[in-house]
């Protein structure tokens, strides 16, 4: 993507220069205002940005419901803390990526195929722990179970 300009919105000095240095060494360039994409530990905050930018959230396991509800509105994704090493620069870049096309040329995906890849991800950021994925997702671990079953063929496949 370039060198992207990143904003870095958090009360946290300590996490602000991890980010910082995370993200530069990661070839971006953090700046205090404006920015392709931006990154913030506040909720409200992400939901503002996101209107002009490409925003990632940082909250705690306790906060991906509120993260989620952000998401809804439009900011492009979370990263969980405390950090897991690549997942800020992981994150950031796709959130660049994503903005690189106007969402109305995007695809149109079904409810359906949104959430399968959503709960993927889940899985793959849980280390593929099923109950602690169904617990992120705020769901049973059955009706995790009965998604990720019905999720299966994913060549398009019909049930």
């Amino acid at each position: 993507h370039g060198m992207a300009k990143v904003l870095i919105e958090t009360a946290d000095d300590t996490l602000r220069l991890t980010i910082k240095a995370l993200l530069e060494r990661a070839g971006h360039q953090c700046v205090e205002r404006d920015g392709d994409a931006a990154v913030t530990d506040s909720a409200e905050r992400a939901v503002t940005l996101c209107h002009t930018r490409a925003v990632v959230l940082l909250t705690p396991a306790s906060g991906v419901e509120d993260a989620v509800t952000a998401m809804r509105q439009g900011v492009y994704g979370y990263a969980l803390l405390p950090l897991q090493p690549g997942e800020v620069e992981l994150m950031v870049s796709r959130a660049l990526g994503s903005k690189a096309v106007p969402e109305s040329d995007g695809p149109m995906l079904p409810l359906a195929e949104i959430e399968m890849r959503h709960i993927r991800e889940t899985l793959r950021r849980c280390n593929n722990n099923q109950a602690k994925t169904a617990r992120v997702l705020g769901i049973g671990r059955n009706t995790l179970w009965r998604k990720l079953r019905r999720g299966t063929p994913a060549d398009g496949g019909e049930d």
